[in-house]
């Protein structure tokens, strides 16, 4: 976001979702879906899910840990499903910079922007 430009703010949400990734690549079967929509639920299955779930929670705490690094002004909100984070004060090419750096790819998180006119006419 450049500093100079005071037409318009900057928000930035990112949204981590439990059970979910925003893309599940072809044959994969989300595990969560597989529990609900079968009607004989065996072991095997709910340990899938937990697998799942260890894996993707450490997803979400490493994106975390890796946003909180390069900026502290975060409002975070936990809801049932998903971890939301947003600022203000952080251009979003900088959050998705760093997090492909360290590894994360768009289908682990959803970013959401918008901007809100402060002054005149954008």
């Amino acid at each position: 976001m450049d500093p100079n430009n005071i037409t318009c703010i900057q928000r930035i949400r990112f949204f981590f979702h439990f059970f979910e990734k925003r893309e599940w690549k072809p044959g994969e079967v989300p595990p969560l879906q597989r529990i609900v929509k079968e009607k004989k639920i065996n072991p095997q299955e709910v340990r899938n899910l937990k697998n799942f779930l260890n894996w993707r929670l450490e997803r979400i705490a490493g994106m975390m840990e890796v946003l909180f690094a390069i900026h502290n002004d975060w409002a975070v909100n936990a809801k049932k499903d998903f971890i939301q984070m947003e600022t203000q004060s952080l251009d979003f090419n900088d959050a998705l910079n760093v997090l492909k750096e360290h590894g994360f790819t768009d289908d682990e998180f959803i970013l959401k922007v918008e901007y809100e006119r402060k002054w005149g006419v954008l």
